[in-house]
């Protein structure tokens, strides 16, 4: 198909955006007078995919026409030719048109005074009426560390918690605010939060600056609709601390330059365009620009527009939901000399219109957005796209991998030497790459992640109701009417304390005793918030694992118990996993954890690195252990080891004592020496456990010519079966079984 031509043989390929603009005005109130209007937009002709043969445009001759859907139809690239979009609400054959002297027969064309001729394509798009607006707010993924586009943001309004996305980071050269919609931000002055480690924060407050209705003409010169106003739907979040965000977006990456589009540049091109974006309920979400300056409602004589009508990509349902609100769409381009993908921000995603469509008669979504050169422009504002772009959102990973890679260095027997020393870039990466950082791991991945940040970035996802207790315990808390006022570490000096029986005992009085709460992620009202930490347990469990695999004689199984329980020793060794003030001090709660394990480490990757490496701490033969019940309690002498090199209050006065662009090189000054100590027993202890389950298991017996045949799709395969070192909360039942049976037993 070459030529831009109806099946009247009319040409309309040198039609503009201008000239459907001009038609659609001058006929628009003609229009929406006639019985099954709904909507129009302007775009190119969508062809009905039963009207394709093979490549080749055959439109069926019968008549009464067959309706035509988006569903049921396509823009054909080279050969749709402009037109007037006009959505209707039922399909009805011309003779039911006509009655009592009324024509409701929608034209095929529109004739200008001029002689310009303007084609109009109908479809038929009834909208639901009804739709899903429920949101199961403990279903969503929140930040830990840092915030950034694409994760949920909560505002209370009038008794209703309100949760929509953030869009990405801006800036008026003075003040740094998230991008959203101005009906999701509020009045001026309210207060804007999000969940970090399962407690609500404020994030920022509503700036008061916002962009509503504008004239359309306003928008873009030239193009004169004097009845139209575009919905823009754009408000501001001033930020509270630009250092807890990211300006990339959560899942897309690094920004582009803006997609500047203006009257000089719009064109007919974007329409089949691809798009995406990641939404605080939805996630990714892929779609392409269906059709331009969608008139969507009509009060009083005005016509309410949205610059883009967007739908899923190559005709597939859209991935969207109430609370994705505020989310931006972006598009790829490829740079052609280095072949690198760029994304450059194009739309705010502010409305939602569902269709019903197909024989099922399916309500599918189609979003409604906003032009992002017109909200720069008009609120003097910029995209941000170079802060904390070296910064992780979730010891974070730099932590983890380090202890996970350097543990396979430490192990003095000599087998095990050799099969770790095959296999250590598959427990934690190489200094080089965290340093680089260009190819590491993300969360939910599809790839293989390392061993080491498995439970992170897998399994706190996939098995996210029972795995977070797993990686911590407040082992320094306690009250003076439970059991004699001991914290944990205190009572664990006695091995028979290392039991779960009696840590849920001590949970239990203590949950009387000091009753902690939290607000209910689904409806916003404060709960109680029972004490779970389970981190020796489940390096227990693991540790059983590791010994069953090698009596097995399966070393792939021992590699991933062990590389994932690097991640558990390495939380031990972190002072804020393993004490109740995780979150600063009670009642004072900031996102120090956050700003120490996250930040503060990623300012100094390459000196901590060096350093520890630098340390001669090899496993000695006086450090092994020998069963579950051991290691356990062997990680607990190393939650109090932790605790004596840096106590978690340091951290937190640390922090409290500095602030600004250069308070993580200040911090280091002051913590850098004791978080390289603890780190580095981290990764002794790893070691201690490697070698001592090696031992127990007699991994000795094991021919060494399995050790490189081992391959990462097998490694990837054994970590994502959920039932293998299962996850468990600390009251379940077959949390106890666990710790010294196979849980693809139960």
């Amino acid at each position: 198909m070459k030529t831009n031509s109806n099946k009247d043989g009319q040409h309309f390929s040198s039609l503009s955006i201008k000239d459907l603009i001009d038609a659609r005005a001058l006929f628009h109130v003609h229009l929406m007078n006639k019985r099954n209007v709904i909507a129009t937009a302007v775009g190119l002709y969508r062809i009905r995919k039963s009207d394709i043969d093979n490549g080749v445009y055959k439109p069926d001759p019968s008549f009464p026409r067959k309706e035509r859907r988006l569903d049921n139809s396509v823009v054909l690239e080279n050969f749709s030719w402009p037109c007037v979009m006009v959505f209707v609400k039922e399909w009805e054959p011309e003779t039911a048109l006509i009655h009592n002297g009324e024509n409701n027969i929608i034209p095929r064309t529109i004739y200008m005074p001029d002689g310009r001729v303007v084609p109009i394509c109908i479809i038929k798009a009834p909208r639901s009426q009804v739709t899903q607006n429920t949101i199961d707010a403990s279903l969503l993924r929140f930040p830990r560390n840092l915030i950034s586009g694409g994760f949920p943001l909560i505002v209370h309004q009038q008794g209703e918690k309100r949760i929509a996305s953030v869009g990405c980071v801006v800036s008026d050269g003075n003040t740094y605010y998230a991008l959203s919609n101005k009906h999701v931000v509020g009045k001026p002055g309210t207060p804007v939060y999000s969940v970090f480690r399962g407690i609500e924060k404020r994030i920022g407050v509503s700036s008061g600056i916002t962009l509503g209705k504008s004239r359309f003409s306003a928008l873009y010169p030239g193009w004169i609709s004097e009845s139209m106003l575009i919905n823009n739907d754009v408000g501001l979040i001033e930020i509270d601390d630009i250092n807890s965000w990211k300006t990339a977006i959560y899942s897309i990456g690094t920004l582009g330059e803006l997609e500047d589009l203006n009257t000089n540049n719009f064109s007919l091109s974007l329409i089949n365009r691809k798009v995406k974006a990641y939404g605080a309920v939805s996630g990714g979400i892929k779609g392409e620009i269906v059709g331009l300056f969608y008139r969507y409602q009509s009060i009083g004589g005005i016509e309410y527009v949205s610059d883009f009508l967007l739908g899923g990509e190559n005709g597939q349902p859209l991935n969207v939901h109430h609370g994705d609100s505020g989310s931006v769409f972006v598009t790829e381009e490829t740079d052609a000399d280095t072949n690198t993908v760029s994304c450059r921000p194009l739309a705010l995603l502010w409305g939602m219109h569902e269709f019903i469509e197909g024989k099922e008669r399916a309500a599918k979504p189609y979003v409604m957005a906003t032009s992002l050169s017109n909200a720069c422009r008009e609120l003097d504002i910029n995209i941000v796209r170079d802060w904390n772009l070296d910064q992780d959102y979730t010891w974070a990973k730099d932590g983890h991998f380090k202890i996970g890679n350097r543990s396979c260095e430490l192990v003095t027997d000599t087998r095990l030497h050799k099969l770790l020393a095959a296999h250590k870039y598959n427990v934690g990466y190489s200094d080089h790459d965290l340093i680089d950082q260009t190819n590491i791991a993300k969360a939910q991945s599809t790839s293989f992640i390392p061993l080491a940040d498995v439970p992170d970035l897998y399994w706190r996802y996939k098995r996210f109701k029972t795995e977070g207790n797993n990686h911590f315990a407040d082992m320094d808390e306690s009250d003076p009417q439970v059991m004699d006022g001991k914290d944990l570490l205190t009572l664990c000096k006695s091995k028979s304390f290392v039991d779960i029986a009696k840590w849920v005992a001590f949970y239990k009085e203590m949950d009387i005793a000091s009753p902690k709460t939290k607000v209910d992620s689904t409806t916003g009202a404060e709960v109680l918030a029972p004490r779970m930490g389970s981190l020796p347990f489940r390096v227990w469990q693991l540790y059983t694992q590791m010994v069953r695999s090698l009596k097995n004689g399966n070393v792939a199984e021992y590699l991933v118990a062990g590389g994932t329980m690097t991640h558990y020793v390495g939380d031990a060794c972190q002072p804020l996993h393993v004490s109740y003030l995780h979150a600063g001090i009670p009642g004072q709660e900031s996102n120090v954890h956050g700003e120490y394990e996250d930040k503060m480490i990623a300012s100094n990757r390459e000196t901590l690195f060096t350093a520890v490496n630098a340390l001669d701490n090899k496993v000695k033969a006086t450090q092994l252990v020998t069963g579950g019940h051991e290691a356990a309690a062997f990680v607990i002498s190393l939650m109090r080891k932790t605790f004596t090199t840096l106590p978690p209050m340091d951290i937190i006065e640390a922090f409290g004592n500095v602030s600004g662009r250069g308070k993580y090189a200040a911090v280091w000054k002051v913590l850098g020496k004791k978080t390289i100590k603890v780190i580095a027993s981290g990764a002794n202890a790893m070691a201690v456990l490697w070698q001592s389950a090696w031992v127990e298991g007699n991994g000795k017996a094991i021919p060494a010519s399995k050790y490189a045949a081992i391959t990462t799709d097998e490694l990837q395969a054994i970590y994502e079966d959920y039932r293998f070192v299962q996850s468990f909360n600390i009251t379940d039942a077959g949390f106890q079984h666990a710790l010294e049976n196979d849980t693809r037993t139960l």
